[in-house]
């Protein structure tokens, strides 16, 4: 019997979020919903321009915002990163242990913490602009084997490939997982990353990943196929299970016997900011207490409905007790 459910690796960023107008965004000249990696000039200028508009800290980057998901929902997930000693990096580590997170993190005292300042407009779409710091510095000699193997799925986004560090980390961490017997769960995470390696995400699904997570834009972009489904389906072919996120229509579940659509929850959202992170925290958890893929599908399409109705990364600002009885009722 494992220890813990899902480890994670991925950039320790600490998350300052704000709320903006469009025209903030065209006066910094920032794209609209998608990520930016910026110098640390360029963070240190957004962030002048914030300084009357109120914000929030979190801890975030992709790969946390999956383990606290599963945190969240009563699991037991581990978090490996990188910080430096400053108030960024404390507050990175004390809350996420606060939030229920086991955190294996590596100290430093040179450069900057990770930083992304994420600015959501009325819509609430979001645009994230980050500045890796020392987690450009994060390498395979950083990796726990001893707590890795003791998990039933290791889990990563594809931002692990800003930095060759990074990526290979990441394949070292693949590779002892795979050795060990645990699923590799991988999220595409952003279309900008598709398109920075579109020859090398196919070749790490198809030897190494047994749950993938992509939106439909995401999905189309990395087979060439005008077809969530369609796409899908032929990733499929090369790992275990494709989550298809499709937005407020739910998601599809896409495995070698079947594939199921799953609906959706619809609220009034206020901020997607790490909804799909969310969504495959929620999809994790339940496929680590060993559920349906068809119900995995449910918690996740509902969690990350909640997240989207308050501010920020907030599972602070969710009623626990709520979301475990309308998840009981409805999986």
């Amino acid at each position: 019997m494992t220890k813990f459910d899902v480890f994670g690796m991925g950039n320790s960023l600490i998350d300052i979020q704000a709320f903006v107008s469009d025209e903030f965004l065209n006066e910094i000249g920032a794209n609209k919903g998608i990520m930016h990696l910026i110098d640390e000039e360029r963070s240190r200028s957004i962030l002048k321009r914030l300084e009357h508009i109120p914000k929030e800290m979190l801890p975030g980057g992709s790969c946390a915002n999956t383990v606290k998901a599963v945190a969240f929902l009563g699991g037991n997930p581990v978090y490996t990163g990188i910080v430096n000693e400053d108030e960024y990096g404390r507050t990175y580590e004390e809350k996420l242990q606060a939030g229920g997170v086991k955190t294996m993190t590596k100290w430093v005292q040179y450069g900057l913490t990770g930083s992304s300042i994420i600015l959501t407009t009325p819509d609430a779409e979001r645009t994230m602009n980050t500045h890796l710091g020392v987690c450009r510095d994060f390498t395979k000699e950083d990796i726990n084997v001893d707590v890795l193997k003791e998990c039933q799925v290791f889990h990563l986004a594809g931002y692990m490939w800003d930095t060759d560090n990074q990526k290979k980390a990441a394949l070292f961490a693949m590779e002892q997982a795979k050795q060990h017997g645990l699923k590799i769960s991988f999220d595409i995470a952003d279309p900008f990353l598709v398109e920075r390696n579109r020859g090398e995400f196919p070749k790490i699904i198809d030897e190494y990943v047994d749950i993938l997570f992509g939106n439909a834009q995401e999905v189309m972009m990395l087979t060439d196929i005008n077809s969530p489904i369609d796409a899908g389906k032929a990733l499929q072919e090369h790992c275990g299970i494709v989550a298809v996120k499709v937005g407020k229509e739910g998601s599809f579940i896409i495995s070698e016997n079947a594939t199921e659509k799953v609906g959706s929850f619809p609220v009034d959202a206020i901020d997607s900011t790490g909804a799909g992170d969310t969504y495959a925290g929620g999809f994790l958890y339940a496929f680590c207490q060993g559920k349906s893929l068809r119900e995995c599908g449910k918690f996740a399409n509902y969690i990350a409905s909640r997240i989207v109705t308050v501010k920020g990364l907030g599972f602070h600002l969710l009623d626990k007790e709520l979301v475990k009885k309308e998840l009981g009722a409805k999986a």
